[in-house]
């Protein structure tokens, strides 16, 4: 497979990422650090003020320009240390070219948890110094490389000023999570989001993230394990609270999650939205379905949010499922991603798909590129047609 087009991709940050060419200066005597997380070297930990130490996956993976020595090992999944930490796009164009991929969507790392720290103003910072920083490297080649902007949504008005701030310096899309510690993307409070989103034509990618980290301070096994919850959580209350009618204009991806839990959410949606309908009509409400009443009742069933083209899927190219959920919902909504430079993903996942006879062929660009480039938006020149193909 040539030119396969990467929707979800990732950097791991570095002490680069929050250095003085991209953190602003008031924040700067409290930048995370880089610290020895054993003693043995076998990875580290950022130290951040207000959490203490730190990470999220391989983030960090390296102290002062030296490996850790679990990435060493798996170097053959993460390619190099350069390549990894993203410090150049032509380190990691090396890695998209050994695995014929032409276009690759990064997303965060350590920021897949929020927040970061208890400061509200230098999480807000942070997270625009990484904004900064994921501008300045993909922008070394930029028709390869595209970002997704990383919001603070504590502020959702200012969350809204970065997404506008950050559509002028090229990103593709929003990261979101499904919940914020008690509040579900859905909520009146996030509405600046939304409508920031639908001003500036950016989707919202709804990705795992461990988004409640309040959670830590009690019930920390369950904050270890809500990752991909969230985006099942994010799912039902955009499908049953009639959001998607309120921005018209808004696409909305549910991403690295696998294909497997899309039935069962679906069936879970219309259960909901069934359950007030039908009370309504009797009188027999509750609270719950009053709420859900007040806002708006979907105009549409996932379905039809799926099948109008306002709803992309993730998928991972060796489920077992993916034949039977594209024969269901077709093949224009789900998106192929590498998960680069994450170890457990499956090594050059583009050939690894086009070798499956049991998925359709007429699917596999669909799956490959043309997909991502709808929900990003993003043109398909002659030059990275998937094999040259028209």
């Amino acid at each position: 497979m040539k030119d396969a087009w990467d929707a979800d991709g990732h950097v791991d940050e570095w002490e680069g990422t929050f250095s003085d060419e991209y953190l602003e200066p008031k924040f700067r005597d409290q930048r995370p650090t880089v610290v020895n997380a054993d003693p043995d070297g076998t990875y580290f930990s950022w130290d951040i003020p207000g959490r203490g130490l730190f990470r999220v996956g391989s983030s960090p993976s390296s102290k002062g320009g030296v490996n850790a020595d679990e990435n060493i090992k798996l170097a053959q999944w993460r390619g190099s240390m350069e390549s990894g930490e993203f410090r150049s796009a032509a380190a990691r164009a090396a890695v998209l070219d050994a695995e014929n991929t032409y276009l690759q969507v990064n997303y965060p790392t350590l920021l897949l948890a929020h927040p970061l720290t208890g400061d509200a103003a230098l999480n807000q910072a942070l997270t625009r110094s990484y904004n900064n920083w994921i501008a300045d490297i993909s922008n070394q080649d930029a028709d390869r490389f595209k970002w997704v902007t990383v919001i603070d949504p504590s502020d959702p008005k200012a969350a809204a000023k970065e997404i506008e701030r950050t559509k002028d310096m090229g990103s593709v899309g929003v990261m979101v999570f499904g919940v914020y510690e008690n509040k579900a993307i859905d909520h009146p409070d996030f509405e600046p989001i939304w409508a920031a989103a639908q001003d500036t034509g950016l989707p919202l990618a709804v990705h795992p993230g461990r988004s409640a980290m309040a959670l830590s301070d009690t019930y920390d096994d369950f904050a270890e394990h809500q990752f991909h919850f969230s985006v099942l959580m994010g799912f039902k209350r955009i499908m049953v609270s009639g959001i998607l009618d309120r921005f018209p204009g808004v696409k909305v991806g549910f991403l690295e999650t696998g294909c497997t839990w899309v039935d069962f959410m679906v069936e879970q949606t219309e259960l909901v939205v069934h359950d007030a309908q039908f009370r309504a009509k009797l009188g027999a409400t509750r609270a719950e379905h009053d709420a859900l009443i007040a806002k708006g009742l979907p105009d549409m069933t996932p379905d039809e949010y799926i099948k109008a083209g306002r709803v992309f899927l993730g998928f991972e190219v060796n489920e077992a499922m993916l034949p039977y959920v594209i024969d269901r919902w077709g093949a224009d909504c789900w998106v192929y991603a590498s998960d680069i430079p994450h170890g457990h993903r499956v090594l050059d996942s583009p050939g690894y798909l086009m070798g499956r006879t049991d998925v359709p062929e007429e699917a596999k660009q669909k799956l490959l590129r043309d997909n991502v480039a709808k929900f990003y938006g993003l043109t398909i020149t002659e030059e990275a047609r998937v094999g040259g193909a028209s």
